[in-house]
């Protein structure tokens, strides 16, 4: 049986791969939570990586160290970096790009996972992605980086796309889009933990005492994380049904 290894920085981006898999086992790898599970024709494990790139080059490592991956995937939510996307939209990278290198992604596996995202009726956006060190929190910021020519920004890609690459191992990615190219993303740093995405609740009551008016922002931040996830709930409940 196939294994396959697909990759997301945190728990609700996982999720929507997990809830579609038969047998599921919780364990870990090193420090990476990951869930161990079979479809009709592969073993699949889905392993939270943590947010940025060195924390999905450590996990991709200890992944890659377990032997007999036939495909890594990297998924997840990005940012727009064009204006034609909004929250929800389907992105599948025909590369993966750092500040120093580009990852072409395997040319069969991004057209089958277009194929069935059309079929999800997800009009999915094909194009470069950029993996970014830092959040693009800024609208200024992703114009800058839309120069560059990619058409979304997320932080893990590239290391996981890097370690297939020196493995042999097709790589493939997938990403839902959370915030606009025009959205500014002003609030989430001062309560959000930086290496795994978790929100801090004691953090997060003090800074909405000290800015109230932060509250429609966030709701609007919630908006955009529940569409995002209902897209990546629809693409692999349908790729993960016809291909794996």
């Amino acid at each position: 049986m196939e294994r396959v290894a697909i990759f997301a920085a945190l728990r609700w981006e996982c999720q929507p791969v997990v809830h579609r898999l038969r047998q599921t086992a919780r364990t870990r790898v090193d420090d990476f939570p990951v869930w161990r599970g079979r479809t009709a024709r592969r073993e699949v494990w889905v392993v939270q990586t943590g947010v940025g790139p060195a924390r999905s080059a450590a996990a991709a490592r200890a992944i890659h160290d377990a032997g007999g991956f036939r495909l890594f995937v990297s998924t997840g939510c990005a940012g727009a970096l064009h204006d034609a996307l909004g929250p929800g939209d389907l992105t599948v990278a025909t590369s993966v790009m750092s500040a120093t290198e580009t990852f072409e992604t395997d040319r069969d596996v991004r057209e089958r996972m277009r194929t069935v995202a059309e079929r999800a009726a997800l009009s999915p956006a094909l194009g470069a992605v950029l993996c970014s060190p830092i959040v693009l929190a800024t609208a200024a910021a992703k114009r800058a980086a839309a120069a560059g020519g990619a058409i979304a920004v997320e932080m893990e890609g590239a290391p996981i796309a890097s370690c297939a690459a020196r493995a042999a191992i097709p790589f493939a990615a997938v990403r839902a889009i959370l915030d606009a190219a025009r959205s500014e993303l002003r609030h989430v740093g001062a309560f959000v933990e930086p290496s795994t995405g978790r929100v801090r609740p004691l953090r997060l009551a003090r800074y909405l005492a000290r800015h109230p008016s932060a509250v429609p922002d966030l709701l609007a931040m919630q908006r955009m994380m529940t569409a995002a996830q209902r897209s990546l709930h629809r693409f692999f409940d349908a790729w993960l049904r016809e291909e794996a």
